[in-house]
């Protein structure tokens, strides 16, 4: 059935996961950024959660595909699909000429931004705006953005770690670095082949992550374990073999001072009135990576400024673009051609 009521919505589409906020409802939707289809037709079989099941356990004739890399859209057509699947998700029915707040890294180059809006465009939406990830985060955790107070905050996402120094509603200094959850998953099952010669995937090594990982590593307060299965090297047949989180924590740091080396290279690049005012309120974590363990402490130590992780950190993005919408009803302008 056709609806003509005006639906307001806003959309955070990472690299991971994408997240959908309706007007008055809250967060609708929350499901990981994929789709799986088959490879000698090219027919998409499955989105989102029920793709990311299919995840390594379908034969070689599927393949699980990320429309979206390092934050920007990779894949056009898939993505298309993909956010058009979630968008009918999310409201159970059909809109007409819907409102949107979608968010982007804040280093977007003209090419993605053009990008982002042909596919609004394709899938009907006209009207809408398209917002930096940081911008949107810091307004979902509750900071004023608008007075010339300087505020920082890091989104740790999949592909990227987006970095940005706010003040008097703009983004002053910025910084997007391509070190998100993906890569440090991607670097564990490169660690795990190498020292123990196994085959993991991408969940094995997800779980890894959040079951051993660190981002501030110390022989002290660690030494756990972890019993995995894979695919042995020598043989191709499955094997079981006990991990050490050492052994993931070395994967996690080589994305970890990339992300040390974006940071201070932000704060050194901010003026030092607002750079004052870092030092006094800090650094503001948000995005699904912030949840890693010791990751406030290990930045503190580095850095040298007072960092803490906002409640719901995964949620900040988008609930931050749904306040942006809901504050202007009447007032989102047409897309840019």
């Amino acid at each position: 059935m056709f609806f003509a009521r005006k639906q307001r919505l806003a959309i955070d589409l990472g690299t991971s996961n994408t997240l959908i906020y309706i007007d008055g409802k809250g967060i609708a939707l929350r499901e990981p950024s994929i789709v799986a289809r088959k490879i000698d037709t090219g027919e998409v079989v499955a989105y989102g959660q029920e793709a990311a099941e299919l995840s390594g356990r379908t034969s070689d004739t599927y393949e699980i595909i990320h429309p979206l890399k390092d934050g920007v859209i990779a894949h056009f057509t898939l993505t298309k699909q993909l956010l058009a699947h979630f968008v009918r998700k999310a409201l159970h029915r059909r809109i007409s000429r819907p409102e949107v707040v979608i968010t982007v890294p804040s280093n977007i180059s003209h090419v993605e931004h053009r990008c982002v809006v042909s596919v609004l465009k394709d899938l009907g939406i006209s009207r809408g705006m398209i917002v930096a990830g940081p911008l949107m985060g810091a307004i979902g955790v509750g900071l004023n953005i608008q007075e010339p107070k300087g505020k920082m905050v890091a989104d740790f996402g999949g592909g990227t770690a987006d970095i940005a120094v706010i003040s008097y509603g703009e983004l002053v200094q910025k910084k997007t670095l391509m070190a998100g959850s993906q890569e440090i998953n991607d670097l564990i099952r490169s660690y795990i082949r190498e020292e123990y010669q196994l085959i993991i995937g991408d969940e094995t090594a997800e779980d890894l992550k959040r079951e051993l990982g660190t981002a501030f590593y110390s022989d002290k307060y660690h030494q756990e374990t972890k019993y995995i299965t894979g695919q042995s090297l020598i043989d191709d047949l499955p094997q079981q073999r006990i991990i050490l989180d050492k052994i993931v924590a070395d994967a996690i740091d080589v994305v970890m001072r990339r992300i040390v080396k974006g940071i201070r290279a932000v704060l050194e690049e901010t003026p030092p009135e607002l750079a004052a005012d870092i030092i006094e309120t800090g650094l503001v974590l948000i995005g699904e990576g912030a949840y890693m363990r010791r990751l406030s402490e290990r930045l503190e130590e580095d850095l040298k400024v007072p960092v803490r992780i906002a409640s719901q950190p995964g949620d900040a993005v988008v609930k931050g673009a749904g306040q942006m919408i809901s504050q202007m009803k009447g007032q989102v302008k047409e897309i840019e051609k």
